[in-house]
Formats: C-alpha cells, structure tokens, sequence
C-alpha cells in the first residue's frame, strides 16, 4: 500500500518534471529571439529537472530506503542528489545572465513587434518599387 503511494508520487513528480522541460523545448522552438529563448530554457529547464531529481530522492528514501531496507546507502546518495540540485538552482540561472548579458553586450537586440501600420506601408513602397504586379 505504502510503496505504490511512494511510486505514485514519484510518477507525478516525473510527469510535471517531464512538461515543464518539453514547455522548454517549445519555447526554445517557437519563441522568436534569442532573449525570449534564454529565458524559456533557463526557467523551465531548471524547474524540470529540480522537480525530476526531487522524485528521484522519494524514490530513494521511500522505496529503497524503507521497502528494501538499505536506509543508509538511500540517504546518501539522496544528500548528493540534493547538492546536485543546489549546484542546478546556482548554476542554470547564473549562466543564462551571463550568456544573455555576452549578447547584449555585443550587441544583440531584442525582438520587437512590427507595427502593422508600418508593414503596410512598407507593403506599398514594395509594391511601387516592384511595380505591383504579381511574381511566379
């Protein structure tokens, strides 16, 4: 009873882990610039994997631990699970400023949204120089 509790939260903590991480892959794919990409892996990515070590420790401790009766070999290896995610929450948000902050200072712009006004008369001055008719 208590251990398909222990599997079923682990399997949550994997499932939500899971999206979070596919959400940064497609925001990695849809997003337009650089910038909104950073952020999108940065955030998601950090989370995800956070949450999937996180199941990774109850399974340790809940399964391995208390089932199988091997509580210290669990709680170390849970300690070193729990340094790698500190080293993750210091390390993925530092290196994605870093990254983003090389860009800006290179010089890099972020993505701005046309106006539409703008794109139609650029349209007709495209037009005008084309001659307006068809191409193909």
């Amino acid at each position: 009873m208590f251990d398909t509790i222990i599997i079923s939260i682990v399997i949550l903590f994997l499932l939500v882990g899971l999206f979070f991480t596919v959400a940064g892959t497609i925001g990695f794919v849809r997003f337009p610039d650089f910038y909104s990409r950073m952020h999108a892996t940065g955030k998601c990515d950090t989370l995800g994997e956070g949450l999937m070590l996180l199941a990774l420790i109850i399974y340790m401790i809940g399964y391995e631990g208390i089932f199988k009766g091997d509580l210290v070999h669990a709680f170390f290896v849970s300690v070193k699970i729990i340094l790698l995610i500190l080293f993750i929450l210091l390390a993925n948000p530092t290196s994605t400023h870093a990254i983003a902050k090389a860009a800006h200072d290179v010089g890099l712009e972020p993505w701005k949204k046309i106006d539409e006004t703008e794109w139609m008369n650029d349209m007709e001055t495209d037009e005008v120089i084309n001659g307006g008719g068809e191409t193909g």
